[in-house]
């Protein structure tokens, strides 16, 4: 189910400070189909590499069990769809040639992908979770249903060539096996293409609190720092740099192996990370802190509510399942959760037991509804839209960023 690491994934250094249990929980995306269905839990520990300064969890989680049978799809959230547009707008501009090969290390179902087809360029899409790449590959974005290492590259380096351009979307913070994917970077991508990084920004983590971000998909928690000198070590470098909306706050760094001028925003956030003291360890301790003070006084929120009035959540994210297993509020508090992803329909969250139902089911039940919790609130406004057409009209409570704030809609 998981192994405890001694040393660090990255560095291979066995000076290692946990400094962050948040007890033990079953894999965020575990939901059940019955409310009686045992699923094992496994330890939620972050730990700081004194010798690296990266920030990863202490226990690596079976992969199988966490990707193979994937429920999050990036096409049911309007704001991923938007942000494909987005992302596509910026990294034409870095592409050398009109009709280019782009390649996309997990890429759930295509929707990243398929805005670069349409646009006249060859696509090619690799993810582990085989339920989604079927549904991938019925839509025409060519997914091959694997895990991506130094091996893969190989392969596709032979079946299919040197991609001009290669992105992976919040998916390096994921694997354990992290060396052989940048290996497998390094040697797949053109001499003059380039490589693009997205990943949930650990300045946003500490500056917003999102402690909810943490759980077993999710064994490294980058800076810019620590992400780039991990890069360096084999030949990509960092010049370029852009936002991202995705998870609440990420960023997006692009790399080449060829020496670039650094840009001047990716300089200044560099600077910026090291007057802050983001690499520090009392830093991230502060960070523990705050975040148990957090949860404790969302918990007390939630009971006083509770006294006068039933309360419903909206989106069983993977994060809101650290939030609520973390804040200790379960099925005893929301009467259910509302989800427009149909995996996740009918099924349990793990660990607070609460039913996940559809936006058609939860149409009628909302209606004597005062109170709704935001889970996924990094889609405040697009969850907004949906809970104005399913006609609530209470309060909602959105738990981050920072502090716990309630509003009417």
């Amino acid at each position: 189910m998981f192994k405890k690491i001694k040393k660090c994934r990255l560095c291979k250094n066995d000076k290692l400070n946990i400094f962050f249990n948040l007890g033990n929980h079953q894999p965020s995306n575990s939901l059940k189909k019955r409310i009686n269905e045992t699923i094992p839990s496994i330890p939620l520990k972050l730990l700081f590499c004194n010798s690296c300064k990266t920030v990863q969890l202490a226990d690596t989680a079976n992969p199988k069990l966490l990707f193979e049978k994937y429920v999050w799809v990036t096409g049911t959230s309007d704001g991923a769809q938007k942000y494909a547009k987005v992302f596509y707008s910026r990294v034409k501009k870095k592409l050398t040639k009109k009709k280019s090969f782009i390649f996309e290390i997990a890429s759930n179902d295509g929707t990243f992908l398929n805005v670069f087809k349409k646009k006249g360029n060859r696509v090619l899409g690799v993810d582990p979770a085989k339920n989604i790449s079927i549904v991938a590959n019925k839509n025409g974005i060519k997914t091959l249903p694997e895990f991506f290492d130094e091996n893969l590259s190989n392969k596709i380096k032979q079946s299919y060539g040197s991609p001009d351009f290669i992105f992976a979307r919040n998916v390096i913070p994921h694997v354990e096996g992290i060396l052989s994917i940048v290996k497998g970077l390094s040697n797949l991508i053109k001499e003059d293409g380039t490589v693009a990084i997205e990943f949930h920004y650990s300045k946003k983590i500490l500056n917003e609190l999102h402690y909810d971000s943490i759980y077993h998909e999710h064994l490294f928690y980058f800076s810019i720092q620590t992400l780039t000198n991990l890069f360096k070590k084999y030949k990509l470098l960092p010049f370029d740099v852009d936002k991202s909306p995705i998870s609440g706050g990420s960023l997006v760094i692009y790399f080449s192996k060829k020496r670039k001028n650094i840009k001047t925003k990716l300089k200044n956030l560099i600077n910026y990370e090291k007057k802050i003291k983001i690499n520090s360890l009392k830093t991230w301790k502060k960070f523990k802190n705050d975040s148990k003070k957090h949860s404790e006084k969302l918990l007390n929120l939630i009971k006083n509510i509770k006294l006068n009035h039933n309360i419903f959540g909206y989106g069983a994210s993977a994060r809101s399942s650290t939030l609520l297993n973390y804040s200790k509020i379960n099925h005893s508090y929301l009467d259910f959760i509302v989800d427009k992803n149909p995996l996740k329909s009918n099924k349990f969250t793990a660990g607070t037991n609460i039913k996940i139902i559809s936006p058609m089911l939860a149409k009628k039940k909302i209606k004597n509804y005062k109170y709704c919790i935001l889970l996924a609130w990094n889609f405040k406004r697009e969850i907004i839209k949906d809970l104005k057409k399913l006609k609530f009209s209470g309060k909602i409570i959105v738990p981050l960023p920072n502090k716990t704030k309630i509003y009417e809609i």
